[in-house]
């Protein structure tokens, strides 16, 4: 591979350089993605994506299946009634399905990252309104309803943009070396996809 140096330039260079064809496409990504791996973020942003891919492909095959997720820079983990061998095929099937190029995948509906986002905008929103209305109680609740419209109705286009372009890259770098299953602290099954970051 070649080097650039360690300089900021020069790290995201190597960042641009080692970056797959099939996400090369959007000039966002590739800033992101290489600001990402600037400050050390790359790998948890793959896992982050391989997680989603997984409970994309769990949902494709058991629809009633309800599942949670988190990732770390070492892999995810998923919170549910599921079977660690179903489990391991899936997130299997995700990493090659996004090999693949189906980069939509690293994108769900039910990301904390939406959450984040809608709790972010009703925060400005509502900070806006109360600057802009007289202070008075009536318009005070008027400007609270209304941010959390506005940010009902603008969160999940705008967390699905964060996904893409912040909290999400695709797993081209990672492999999946096995699967624990752990009990939490309050005595309830999770299951650990361990992966690898290879740079």
């Amino acid at each position: 591979m070649l080097k650039q140096g360690n300089t900021f330039v020069g790290i995201c260079m190597d960042a641009l350089i080692r970056t797959p064809a099939l996400a090369k496409a959007d000039p966002w990504i590739e800033a992101t993605r290489a600001l990402r791996f600037s400050i050390g973020m790359e790998p948890v942003t793959q896992v982050h994506a391989l997680e989603h891919g997984t409970i994309w492909v769990l949902s494709e095959k058991y629809p009633k299946l309800q599942l949670g997720g988190a990732s770390t820079n070492q892999g995810f983990y998923v919170y549910g009634q599921i079977e660690p061998q179903i489990l391991l095929a899936a997130a299997s099937e995700a990493l090659e399905r996004f090999k693949q190029g189906e980069a939509d995948l690293a994108v769900h509906p039910r990301c904390g990252t939406n959450l984040s986002v809608g709790m972010l905008l009703t925060m400005g929103f509502a900070f806006g309104f109360n600057l802009l209305l007289p202070r008075r109680l009536p318009n005070l609740v008027m400007g609270a309803g209304l941010a959390a419209m506005c940010s009902s109705l603008l969160s999940p286009s705008l967390g699905a943009k964060a996904q893409k372009y912040v909290t999400t890259d695709i797993p081209m770098n990672l492999s999946i070396l096995g699967i624990k299953t752990q009990t939490d602290w309050m005595g309830r099954k999770t299951h650990f996809v361990q992966t690898q970051y290879h740079s």
